[in-house]
């Protein structure tokens, strides 16, 4: 899609689109991360046990699951707008209560039902985002809507250090009560963006087009123009599966499992693995500022990504970022062989992960499936990718206590390594260049 500007300021809608579409996976960095840090608070608390504590982590991250699949299909059928609408009033409530939360059966049920409402916005938001897009800007655009997961972490962070100080054990109760607020914030502004123009037109032809195009003039002052010929057929979620896109069904799927098991895995456990590597009486508030620290590999990589996306690529970056990481985590592992963990080496190591999954797996499997399939499945193949992507999810946060008790953190480290082994390979083998290339 062209932008062509007359007196208004097509940056500025853009900025728009954007900063709405992204408040869903604000949620998902936000709701991720509180759980790492609440764990400190819960596990005496409710005197968890390890597979208490995996059924907790895997809550939320099920309910993403269920969430994108089923409204990504539902938003090819009946539009991205309709759900858009609503799937945060739904994280809204139940991040909200819980906050009250007495036991871990509770507190999964809600996490899961949360986590309905920020599965369902990733098809949607992620469609939207690609959908008004300049074909020529897309990757950016995309790219910081995935960068917006660490938004979400950094503000957690940032509410989290008064609450430690100050709110004692119910902390983690202000954590959940406080991030209810923040999809409200968006809520209202969201009514006032139109339904994406490549829907419309694949559902209702040209004119419907040429009206959004009235509309959207008469408030920006500009218009687009150039919208392809898109490919006819039903919204059927069994197309991602035909011959046709079976081999980038796979290629996104497994890609994005990959970079979740890895990613998933130290996000949620990091905190303990610090926690258990600093003495002080104030081990809780050190380990708050130490995942902010670990943010700044995080911003560096996503920096670099958006400058290079439109520069040399998608794939190239995956490819980085695959490798990057893959070879971080063996060099862990030989060089503990050497020497005993300390919090410096661990926080450095997990640091260099993070910056090269930033560059590459983090924001280009996000970017991959909107750009890959058609309209009419668009948002059903991004549900679908975002669903299978927390299999991956649920393998880390489920299995890292029971190898960490058994084996240790050296076998956390080489599982880790073949899961970006095995992503470095599937991009390799079948990854697509989709750099300035139209929607379909």
């Amino acid at each position: 899609m062209e932008y062509v500007s007359y007196h208004g300021n097509p940056v500025k809608f853009m900025r728009r689109i954007t900063i709405l579409s992204s408040m869903g996976i604000v949620m998902d960095g936000y709701t991720l991360t509180v759980f790492s840090y609440a764990l400190l608070y819960l596990i005496p608390e409710m005197h968890l046990s390890s597979y208490e504590i995996s059924i907790m982590g895997i809550s939320s991250i099920m309910g993403v699951f269920v969430g994108s699949v089923i409204f990504g299909h539902l938003a090819d059928k009946y539009g991205r707008k309709s759900i858009y609408l609503y799937d945060l009033i739904f994280v809204s409530i139940f991040i909200f209560i819980t906050g009250f939360s007495v036991n871990y059966i509770e507190f999964s049920i809600f996490q899961f039902l949360a986590g309905i409402g920020i599965g369902a916005d990733y098809p949607v938001s992620s469609s939207i985002q690609a959908e008004y897009s300049p074909q020529e800007k897309r990757g950016k655009y995309l790219v910081f809507n995935i960068f917006s997961f660490s938004i979400g972490s950094l503000i957690f962070l940032i509410v989290a250090i008064p609450l430690v100080l100050f709110t004692g054990p119910y902390a983690w109760r202000y954590m959940y009560i406080i991030g209810a607020v923040f999809p409200l914030i968006v809520l209202f502004s969201r009514n006032s963006l139109e339904e994406t123009p490549y829907w419309l037109k694949e559902k209702f032809g040209d004119n419907a087009l040429k009206n959004l195009d009235k509309k959207i003039e008469s408030e920006t002052g500009f218009h687009f123009m150039g919208i392809p010929e898109l490919e006819k057929g039903k919204s059927k979620l069994s197309d991602i599966f035909s011959k046709k896109y079976i081999l980038m069904t796979i290629f996104v799927s497994i890609a994005w499992f990959s970079y979740d098991v890895v990613s998933y895995g130290i996000w949620t456990y990091s905190p303990l693995i610090f926690s258990t590597q600093i003495s002080s009486v104030y081990t809780n508030l050190y380990v708050v500022f130490s995942g902010m620290a670990e943010s700044v590999p995080v911003f560096i990589g996503f920096i670099i990504a958006i400058y290079y996306v439109e520069r040399i690529g998608r794939r190239p970056l995956l490819i980085i970022g695959f490798l990057g990481s893959l070879i971080v985590l063996i060099s862990f592992f030989f060089i503990n062989e050497f020497i005993s963990i300390t919090f410096l080496f661990t926080f450095s190591a997990f640091g260099l992960v993070h910056f090269f999954h930033n560059i590459g797996p983090s924001p280009m499997t996000y970017d991959y499936p909107v750009e890959i399939f058609p309209t009419r499945i668009r948002a059903s193949a991004m549900g679908f990718s975002t669903s299978f992507s927390r299999l991956g999810s649920i393998l880390a946060v489920f299995s890292f206590p029971f190898i960490d008790a058994l084996f240790g953190l050296k076998a956390i480290v080489i599982y880790f390594a073949a899961f970006e082994f095995i992503g470095l390979i599937i991009t390799i083998l079948l990854a697509p260049e989709t750099k300035n290339t139209p929607l379909k």
